[in-house]
């Protein structure tokens, strides 16, 4: 018998190879149905990355995949992009946050009346057409664990007092601080308040927090929106520690590489993640593209968002009762 040519061998060897080898795994399906779309950027370490977060454990679950988009900081972008997705045909959920894109969302329900909106940091009083669901925001609660576990710190710290910047239209947050303060153990005669004007002047921030530094804090914490980047800077400036409510300073250290983070307690912040994993979920079940649970307002839960400071300074008890969500608000004497 002839032998047979080298190419030929090399010929019969490959295709004996691609017929043995595995076939590569299908993409798991997409569920064209459903869009997410959320505030922020990816990698800016804010609402966008947490409705990821939630996005990705959905997938790994459930073996499935949704679009999620980045809307950026931009209102005049959102405008132009959360009325475009709702005209696609194919987008029979729309899952939207936080409160700007939010309710450029309800405007679009009352539009297209046949498709679903999942509304995240709308307030609970809205005004809700039958396709609307929204996810609000408690802002006493996030006050309250912000309060509570800074207050337990500071009272490690210093016998006081304890500081607290508050911005304009946050006086359910503040309330929540004073109230978990209290819990914690703080006399209200011992908590001094500092107001700035606006949500947006982070210099107006810097001076408040440092007049509480002042009057002898060692521990802030900033209900103050966007101003409460000034507390994160006034606290790495004079070596004493903050917290804040929504605003979470250790994602804006990490964003400019600022030393500041190693004073930043954390920050009680609105759950995205846990949210936007458990409306795909129900989603997914039918539940919600087919209307059931709309027309109405529910919770959005609250996460504590911790650093190296606080688990360094935290007692081993409050961190366990944080692990295991052991910590409620408690009502105020």
């Amino acid at each position: 018998m002839g032998r047979w040519p080298l190419a030929g061998r090399f010929v019969l060897i490959l295709g004996l190879a691609v017929r043995c080898a595995p076939a590569a795994p299908a993409p798991p399906p997409r569920l064209t149905e459903i869009v997410v779309l959320m505030e922020g950027l990816e990698g800016a370490l804010g609402p966008f990355d947490a409705a990821a977060a939630g996005v990705r454990a959905f997938q790994a679950s459930e073996g499935v995949t949704v679009s999620l988009l980045p809307l950026g900081e931009d209102p005049v972008a959102w405008a132009t992009v959360v009325p475009r997705a709702a005209r696609e045909p194919d987008h029979r959920l729309l899952i939207l946050g936080m409160e700007g894109p939010a309710r450029l969302g309800l405007e679009q329900a009352r539009v297209f009346p046949g498709k679903r909106f999942v509304l995240l940091g709308l307030p609970a009083g809205s005004h809700l057409p039958p396709n609307a669901l929204v996810l609000s925001v408690d802002p006493f609660e996030m006050g309250w664990q912000a309060g509570y576990l800074a207050g337990t710190i500071a009272r490690r710290l210093s016998p006081g007092p304890l500081g607290i910047m508050a911005g304009p239209g946050m006086e359910a947050a503040l309330a929540g601080i004073r109230c978990g303060a209290q819990r914690a153990g703080w006399d209200p005669s011992a908590v001094r308040v500092e107001a700035v004007a606006s949500a947006w002047d982070p210099v107006a921030g810097f001076e408040a927090a440092l007049r509480l530094y002042g009057q002898g804090a060692w521990v802030v914490v900033g209900a103050a929106g966007e101003s409460t980047a000034g507390l994160l800077e006034a606290a790495a400036a004079v070596q004493r520690y903050a917290a804040g409510v929504e605003f979470d300073g250790a994602a804006r250290a990490a964003r400019i590489r600022s030393p500041a983070v190693a004073y930043w307690l954390g920050a009680a912040v609105p759950d995205v993640a846990e949210a936007v994993r458990r409306v795909l979920r129900q989603a997914r079940r039918g539940g919600l593209i087919h209307g059931l649970a709309f027309g109405r307002a529910d919770r959005l839960g609250v996460r504590w968002v911790a650093t190296e400071a606080f688990q360094r300074l935290a007692p081993s008890d409050l961190q366990r009762a944080l692990e295991e969500g052991d910590l409620p608000p408690a009502a105020c004497p």
